[in-house]
């Protein structure tokens, strides 16, 4: 092949390619828990796997309006089921593999407070520091020869706040009632316990 039909194919191929949707691309298979974090690998034995269609009605809806979300962002996940990380919070491990670039791991979270559920999208950041703080909490009460129950120090009960933008924040509530704020900016993040 002549250099000059290498790069007119060279340049139809990618042209080619920019018009197709990066979800097309990416894999259909969900990422898993232990995937995230190291944090989420310490608590496999007190999560359960939740089809969905077993969710309650009410859950149902809100997984649906987060599907429609997730799907509409190019993001791969597990279809069939989600993780159950208490009675009021579910998690969906998520990926997102573009076509230039890193892929990314990121936590979809289902909270129930009262009557009502709403859905929130974790970013990477987000998603690191919450893993984290499994971890350490983890760790310590290890350490201390505590037995401490980390699921229900980490997990959200009620979310009291989720802002996007320059600085990206979701502040929630544990079983404790101790608020728990995830913070991220360009450079850095970060959690806050109060």
């Amino acid at each position: 092949m002549n250099r000059r039909n290498f790069i007119v194919s060279s340049v139809m191929g990618a042209g080619a390619l920019s018009m197709f949707p990066t979800s097309a691309l990416a894999s259909n298979n969900g990422v898993s828990l232990t995937n995230i974090g190291k944090g989420f690998e310490r608590l496999l034995d007190s999560v359960n796997h939740v089809s969905i269609s077993n969710l309650s009605s009410g859950v149902a809806k809100t997984h649906q309006r987060l599907v429609a979300a997730l799907n509409e962002s190019g993001y791969a996940y597990n279809t069939t089921e989600v993780v159950k990380l208490s009675n009021s919070c579910y998690a969906i491990p998520l990926h997102k593999q573009p076509l230039l670039g890193f892929e990314s791991k990121e936590l979809a979270l289902i909270v129930k407070n009262n009557s009502t559920s709403k859905f929130y999208i974790l970013n990477e950041k987000l998603t690191k520091e919450f893993s984290g703080l499994i971890d350490n909490f983890s760790l310590n009460a290890e350490s201390h020869e505590l037995d401490l129950d980390a699921a229900s120090f980490a997990f959200p009960v009620k979310v009291v706040k989720q802002q996007q933008g320059r600085e990206t924040v979701f502040t929630y509530q544990n079983k404790f009632n101790n608020t728990i704020a995830l913070k991220s900016t360009r450079k850095k993040s970060e959690v806050h316990l109060s």
